[in-house]
């Protein structure tokens, strides 16, 4: 079966062996082509008991993804996109600049082509194959490095996999594309459950926080995951964060972009949740554990690199090492950034390496 593009048949272009994932497009066959802003649509809310629902209105504003077979195609020099692109509003040269892009979404285009494509595999993630929308967007993410679609999409994937109860997808995200962090409905979801931080999430909220972190996070991940894992069992005595004893009502709330395609409803579209990087007793908690993960992970890198790079023994460098820590612990207490307790553990554990 080939779709047929052009107005009255005049222009004829079969992409059905061509497009790759072409059950993911949103096509529309109907020849009475809607004004964008206006015409018959799909409106996507919340019901009563807080399941997503699906309306047939009119004077909505039209899916901007979906491909509108009868509106005409022509080869040739194609103009910028304008923000927010709609398929109806492309010129033909556009079009077909599209629909050759889809042959192959790795290759380098202009950014609203791929946020044309990302608005209907953000429907997927709502209403259709979340899990096969959830790689399709990775593949994008891990292509096309623009900063917008990098924040939009990493929100899409998250709020969908909450929203249709698929956690699954979320376990290993960080091993796929790249993360910018422990998300605010990520906290909620521990927090409702009752569950602690691992080490693993929090280097997803020090990677937040901490850019001086980042490298050592992106480079050296199973380290800096040890030495949290010490820190915690060191300041809480289990190797996690407990979080269920915050007071959600002192902490304030933000409104979020859950999703990026503007034919959403508002409710689907925008959340308003609890912003847990405003907590100052989260923050204070999260900082106790970084400061001591952190000193421990530098102490013991610049210690692997002497090592190799010196003549020294073990026990020289290992004295050298403890006269250099000792004078960095005095300073993170007096900064108040641990506590006596937490300076008295360090220094009595580097006392039994070097004794």
């Amino acid at each position: 079966m080939s779709i047929f593009f052009g107005d009255k048949g005049i222009s004829v272009y079969d992409y059905t062996t061509e497009i790759e994932n072409k059950d993911l497009l949103w096509i529309s066959y109907d020849k009475n082509i809607p004004s964008n802003f206006r015409g018959i649509g799909i409106r996507l809310s919340f019901d009563e008991f807080g399941q997503i629902k699906v309306e047939t209105v009119k004077n909505e504003n039209p899916d901007p993804s979906t491909i509108w077979v009868h509106l005409p195609i022509q080869k040739g020099e194609a103009e910028k996109l304008s923000y927010w692109p709609h398929y109806i509003d492309l010129s033909p040269q556009q079009r077909y600049a599209y629909l050759s892009w889809l042959r192959n979404v790795d290759v380098p285009t202009d950014m609203g082509y791929v946020f044309l494509y990302y608005y209907g595999l953000e429907k997927h993630l709502i209403l259709g194959d979340i899990e096969r929308a959830v790689n399709q967007i990775i593949r994008l993410r891990n292509v096309h490095k623009n900063k917008s679609f990098l924040s939009y999409s990493e929100n899409s994937i998250i709020h969908a996999c909450v929203l249709r109860n698929r956690l699954d997808l979320l376990f290993d995200l960080h091993e796929k594309t790249e993360i910018s962090g422990f998300k605010n409905v990520q906290f909620l979801i521990a927090y409702n459950l009752g569950f602690d931080l691992s080490p693993e999430n929090l280097l997803e909220v020090f990677f937040k926080i901490y850019t001086k972190a980042r490298k050592s996070i992106r480079e050296d991940r199973e380290k800096m995951i040890e030495f949290t894992s010490d820190a915690l069992t060191t300041i809480f005595g289990i190797s996690s964060l407990p979080i269920k004893q915050l007071d959600l009502s002192k902490i304030v709330t933000t409104k979020e972009i859950r999703f990026c395609n503007y034919s959403f409803a508002d409710d689907i579209r925008i959340v308003e949740i609890t912003d847990f990087y405003k907590s100052k007793e989260l923050l204070l908690l999260i900082d106790r554990v970084f400061n001591l993960a952190y000193e421990s992970y530098k102490r013991n890198t610049a210690y692997l690199c002497k090592l190799k790079a010196s003549n020294l023994t073990e026990e020289e460098i290992l004295n050298r090492e403890r006269k250099r820590d000792l004078n960095r612990y005095k300073k993170l207490l007096s900064d108040k950034k641990i506590t006596q307790e937490e300076f008295e553990v360090l220094n009595k554990y580097k006392l039994s390496i070097t004794t």
